[in-house]
C-alpha cells in the first residue's frame, strides 16, 4: 500500500484488517474476534513513490517467479456437467459432449471434470483390472477397455486434499500405520493422535497432512497413477482453504498445497492462493452469480483486478455467465455479454455449452457469435 510517498510494510503472519478512516487516513487493526496480536509492520518513506516501491520491493526480497506450461492460455475449458454413478457412464458422457464440441467446430479445448467423475474413472480402472480375474461379460470388458480413450482426449481433472472416511483407503491407513497421514488432534494430553473429522461435499472426511513428507509423495504417487491411467493435461486442485477447528495455521494450508501442485508436472491450477503467485500454478477466480448485479457480471472486472494487484496473473476466470448457482444459464443475452468480456482475458471457462438455448436457436444466436470470438482470440493468442 502506497500513500504519499510512505510505504507500510506488514508482516504476513499477523491478521489485520486494512481500511480507510473518514478523511482518508490509512488504518491497520487486528480483528476484535482475535486474540490481540502485536502489529509488526515496517515503514518505508522516501522522496518520491518511484523511491519508496523500489526500496519496499528490497525490503521484501521477492523470489523468482517460475511460470507453468503456457499452452493453457490458447485453450478455452468445458466443464462436463454429468451425473451419473459410474466410470464407463462418465466416459460416455465425455466422449458424446467431446463428439459435440467438434461438430460444433468447438473441439479445441479442455474438458473439465469434477472430482466425483474424476474418482469414478479411477476407479473404473481398478475395476477392470479385478474384473479380468473374476471374469465379465464381454460388453463390460467392452466398457471398461474405453477408458484407455480417454487418453486421446485434452481433460482436466479434479482432486483435493480430502479423502472419505468411508474409502477403503482411509480404513487401510488406519491399519497399517499411516493415519499420520491426515490431519490429527491428540485425545489426551501426551496421548494418541487421532485424525480430524471434517466435511466436504457433504461427506465426512479427513485432511492431507501435508507437513508430512510421506503424506506428500503418496499423494504424489497418486498423481501419477491417475496420469497413466487418464492421460489428463491439466489437474485443479480445490479444498485448500481453511483448517479443521482447533488446527490453526491460518492461510499456511494454502501455501503449503502450492508447494505440492508446483512439484506436479502436468499444469496445475488452484483455487486459492496465499503468498504463492510466483509459484508456476494457475488460480481460477472464485465462482460468481449468474445475474447483472455486483455479484455477478458487474464484478468480474473489478475481481480481477483485485487478483492482479496482489500479484496474481496466471489466472482463469469464473466459467461465462457465472457458475455460483450451479445451475446452467438459460439468459442467452447475458451469456453473450459476459462472453465479450471474457474473450480478450488470457483463460476462458465454459459451464453451460451454447447449445442449452436449443439446437435451432443457438445456431443463429450465441454460436455465430462465440465462434466469432474464438477466432479473435486465436489471432491475438497465436503461439
Amino acid at each position: 500500500m502506497f500513500l504519499h510517498r510512505v510505504a507500510v510494510l506488514v508482516s504476513p503472519d499477523v491478521p489485520l484488517q486494512v481500511g480507510m478512516e473518514s478523511r482518508r487516513h490509512f488504518c491497520l487493526h487486528s480483528p476484535s474476534s482475535l486474540e490481540r496480536t502485536p502489529l509488526q509492520y515496517t515503514v518505508c518513506v522516501g522522496r518520491n513513490i518511484r523511491a519508496v516501491h523500489q526500496e519496499a520491493l528490497q525490503q521484501l526480497s521477492p523470489p523468482s517467479r517460475v511460470l507453468p506450461n503456457m499452452d493453457i492460455l490458447w485453450l478455452p475449458f468445458w466443464k462436463l456437467l454429468a451425473s451419473v454413478d459410474s466410470g464407463p457412464k462418465v466416459e460416455r458422457e465425455l466422449r458424446t459432449f467431446s463428439n459435440r464440441l467438434r461438430r460444433h467446430q468447438l473441439g479445441e479445448g479442455a474438458i473439465s471434470l469434477n472430482e466425483h467423475s474424476t474418482a469414478l474413472l479411477a476407479d473404473m480402472d481398478h475395476d477392470y483390472l479385478t474384473s479380468r480375474k473374476r471374469g465379465t461379460s464381454k460388453r463390460q470388458t467392452r466398457d471398461f477397455r474405453d477408458l484407455s480413450l480417454i487418453k486421446l482426449l485434452n481433460i482436466s481433472i479434479t482432486l483435493s486434499p480430502f479423502l472419505s472416511v468411508d474409502t477403503t483407503q482411509f480404513h487401510k491407513s488406519l491399519l497399517d500405520g499411516t493415519e499420520a497421514y491426515w490431519l490429527s488432534l491428540p485425545v489426551a494430553p501426551q496421548g494418541r493422535l487421532v485424525p480430524v473429522l471434517t466435511q466436504w461435499r457433504g461427506q465426512f472426511c479427513v485432511k492431507l497432512n501435508i507437513s508430512n513428507p510421506e503424506a506428500v509423495s503418496w499423494f504424489l504417487d497418486r498423481v501419477g497413477l491417475l496420469q497413466a491411467r487418464l492421460g489428463m493435461e491439466y489437474i485443479l486442485l480445490e479444498g485448500a482453504e481453511g483448517n479443521p477447528l482447533d488446527l490453526g495455521g491460518g492461510d499456511q494450508y494454502i501455501g503449503q498445497l502450492a508447494d505440492v501442485a508446483a512439484r506436479i508436472e502436468e499444469s496445475a491450477i488452484m483455487n486459492a492462493g496465499t503468498r504463492s503467485s510466483h509459484k508456476p500454478v494457475f488460480v481460477r477466480m472464485p465462482p460468481l452469480q449468474s445475474d447483472w448485479s455486483s455479484s455477478g457480471l458487474k464484478g468480474l472486472i473489478p475481481s480481477l483486478l483485485h487478483h492482479t494487484l496482489l500479484g496474481y496473473n496466471l489466472l482463469i476466470p469464473d466459467a461465462v455467465g457465472g457458475s455460483l448457482s450451479g445451475d446452467l444459464v438459460t439468459d442467452e443475452e447475458l451469456f453473450i455479454r459476459w462472453l465479450q468480456i471474457v474473450a480478450f482475458l488470457p483463460v476462458i471457462s465454459f459451464e453451460t455449452p451454447p447449445w442449452v438455448c436449443g439446437e435451432d436457436r443457438h445456431v443463429t444466436g450465441s454460436l455465430p457469435i462465440l465462434t466469432s470470438l474464438m477466432d479473435i482470440r486465436n489471432i491475438h493468442f497465436t503461439k
